[in-house]
């Protein structure tokens, strides 16, 4: 997946920010690179999710076009993903 430099921004508790860069400190990574791991395993998981939610809709289909593709993106973002 490119790095396209985008920012976001959010607001979170004090005491969970000092928690959590203490812990990317502790595993000796970044807040910036840990955010982006917990981004892209969020949305694998949501992909997954979506592809066995749509995979039980389609089993009374006879088209399983768009679960295929489902599946497909998934298996190109695990693939992205290890680049």
């Amino acid at each position: 997946m490119a790095r396209d430099g985008a920012m976001m921004q959010f607001r979170t508790d004090s005491r969970l920010r000092a928690a959590f860069t203490e812990a990317t400190q502790r595993e000796r990574t970044t807040p910036s690179d840990a955010l982006r791991h917990l981004m892209q395993q969020y949305v694998r998981d949501s992909l997954r999710r979506e592809a066995a939610r749509q995979c039980h809709v389609v089993s009374g289909a006879s088209d399983a076009a768009e679960s295929l593709a489902l599946i497909e993106d998934v298996q190109d973002l695990d693939d992205d993903l290890r680049q």
